[in-house]
């Protein structure tokens, strides 16, 4: 009975934490931050549209089931705009809440450290979060590493339904895979899960429908936010004149102008050595005897930092997907000595500066990146958005060397596995 009290009391200040958090985000999305609910009401276009243009039609940037995932709010909302609006959030909200819970579950029901991180960099990242279903795949990469240890079949269902849902999670089933433990029930959930779906959008959609989202990504140019338009927009602040960005038809900001083929290059041949480096770290882990929980969480973390900043797209919602598996990881800090504990702390901070740069790249100071007002305010919005990626490209170099050496380190005999 002693230990009820104070389980009572730490499931009583998680929740009012996070409906704290969350209440200062809702009033953020409707004030300060109104501009982040068009991809909202994009879908909401396309949903309603859906029984006129056909699922071939419908959203071919996305997987089929998004799809069907993007009608859950229709229904809920009565098929009105704002209806639809409003159910979207909540669904976004609902997802964010369901992982809140398995950490405070995994943590013993007990606050910790690890639930104070999810709860605050979601909110430093911002309201965009409930307005984009990136929650999806961030909320599903956290489960499948709180599942790894006890539940490897849950680990590769939930990775192949995000799999399903955004397509980078599959990479995610080469990192849960280099535990030897419950590696056949992983992968033969994952794909059951992952090719299950992608036979049913096969069926339902047809075949075009199917590859439609790699051929629309491989058609895209230099996203204006991504690392390797990083260097032309800093030079478009020093000359306005010389690069242009435009809304392009692929719904993104792109930059275009001098040099920006040649980055298109660079960011094709950084992706092909991202994956290479990604191959590495898997061969690493499969040659270790034993993967600690540590070694596994800073492997997944490794595989989405190197996926986001490779590409040359990249949204300030992908941000998010680094958050689920980041605060799954914190439950294990202590579990492999007090140098891993320090080491994930200061991670943990470098994260949540990532999440606020974010946030004041997009929205706050995203008109200046786009040119809309003073050439001091491209300026300050360049400068940001510049810092934003280089802590990316900082964090990732950081996730990868911590991995490399966590695959490599042999468990002590007396440790857990």
């Amino acid at each position: 009975m002693p230990e009820e009290e104070p389980r009572r009391h730490g499931g009583l200040a998680v929740a009012g934490t996070w409906v704290l958090a969350r209440a200062l985000s809702m009033v953020l999305l409707a004030t300060a931050e109104r501009l982040v609910v068009g991809d909202v009401f994009y879908y909401w276009r396309k949903i309603s549209a859906l029984a006129e243009a056909g699922l071939p039609g419908t959203l071919r940037e996305y997987p089929t089931p998004v799809v069907w995932f993007l009608s859950i709010p229709h229904v809920l909302g009565g098929g009105s705009r704002t209806g639809y609006l409003v159910g979207f959030v909540v669904l976004m909200l609902a997802l964010d809440a369901a992982l809140t819970y398995a950490l405070w579950r995994s943590a013993g029901r007990r606050r910790d450290r690890a639930l104070d991180f999810w709860i605050l960099y979601v909110f430093l990242v911002g309201p965009l979060c409930y307005t984009r279903f990136d929650m999806v795949p961030a909320v599903l990469a956290g489960g499948a590493l709180l599942a790894a240890r006890r539940r490897p079949w849950l680990t590769g269902a939930l990775t192949g339904l995000g799999a399903a849902i955004k397509l980078w999670p599959a990479l995610l089933a080469g990192a849960f895979a280099v535990r030897r433990r419950g590696r056949g029930a992983m992968l033969g959930a994952f794909v059951g899960v992952g090719f299950g779906l992608a036979g049913l959008s096969l069926v339902t959609g047809g075949v075009s429908r199917l590859f439609s989202p790699l051929t629309w990504q491989s058609g895209r140019g230099l996203q204006i936010e991504s690392v390797w338009a990083t260097p032309l927009m800093v030079a478009r602040a020093a000359s306005p004149s010389t690069w242009q960005v435009r809304y392009s038809a692929f719904q993104a900001y792109e930059v275009f102008g001098p040099g920006v083929p040649a980055f298109l290059t660079v960011s094709t041949a950084a992706t092909v050595v991202g994956l290479l480096v990604t191959l590495a770290l898997f061969v690493r882990g499969f040659r270790a005897p034993e993967v600690g929980a540590v070694g596994l969480g800073l492997l997944v973390l490794a595989t989405i930092a190197i996926t986001t900043i490779t590409n040359k797209t990249l949204s300030p919602q992908y941000l998010l997907w680094l958050g689920g598996p980041a605060a799954a990881l914190l439950l294990s800090r202590g579990s492999e000595g007090p140098g891993w504990e320090r080491t994930l702390g200061r991670l943990a901070v470098q994260l949540l500066v990532l999440a606020l740069l974010t946030q004041l790249t997009y929205p706050l100071l995203y008109n200046g990146i786009l040119g809309r007002g003073s050439h001091a305010f491209m300026v300050v919005s360049t400068t940001v958005t510049s810092l934003r990626n280089l802590a990316l490209l900082v964090i990732t170099v950081e996730l990868c060397r911590h991995a490399w050496m966590a695959l490599g380190r042999r468990r002590a005999a007396d440790e857990p596995a």
